[in-house]
């Protein structure tokens, strides 16, 4: 009968604790992202490891739009017609962690950048790890790690040139 009063006192205390972290919540990372990170970006990666050039490209000059809504931070390449909601991981004053999940049936990528701004520009790197699976197991995990430069664009939005 000890035992069992025991277990149920620690399982009540176990469900208290628990309860009271969920309740708690947390402060939105997205609020403290600086402001101006947000807006057109052109950005040149340039490869610096990968387990296969191949698959990853050497550099790239690509077009990043920043934007927020609320708690949620959104990345898109207007030229590509590619969009994410990004999740942030860290910020610390201008240095911010950045990351995106993307889940197919056999195909899992995680992208992190991690970006320093400095006025209208931002450096950084930006980490890809794209898992293949087959039949519910891990055949294949390849990794590429870019070095990356961001010039902020001026006059308007790029999404408003093209109408998205």
């Amino acid at each position: 009968m000890k035992n069992i009063l025991l277990i149920l006192l620690s399982l009540l205390c176990i469900n208290i604790h628990t309860s009271g972290a969920v309740i708690e919540g947390s402060i939105s990372m997205s609020d403290q992202v600086p402001k101006g990170f947000f807006g057109d970006w052109r950005v040149v990666s340039v490869c610096t490891k990968t387990t296969d050039k191949e698959l990853f490209g050497s550099k790239s000059l690509d077009i990043w739009t920043l934007s927020r809504n609320g708690e949620i931070i959104t990345l898109m390449n207007p030229l590509s017609g590619a969009r994410a909601d990004i999740t942030v991981n860290d910020v610390k004053g201008s240095t911010v962690k950045f990351q995106k999940h993307n889940y197919m049936p056999d195909e899992e990528s995680i992208e992190t950048p991690i970006l320093t701004l400095n006025g209208d520009n931002f450096t950084g790197t930006d980490k890809i790890i794209i898992k293949t699976f087959q039949n519910g197991k891990l055949i294949k995990e390849d990794y590429v790690e870019y070095q990356v430069k961001g010039s902020k664009m001026s006059g308007d939005p790029i999404t408003g040139i093209f109408g998205i």
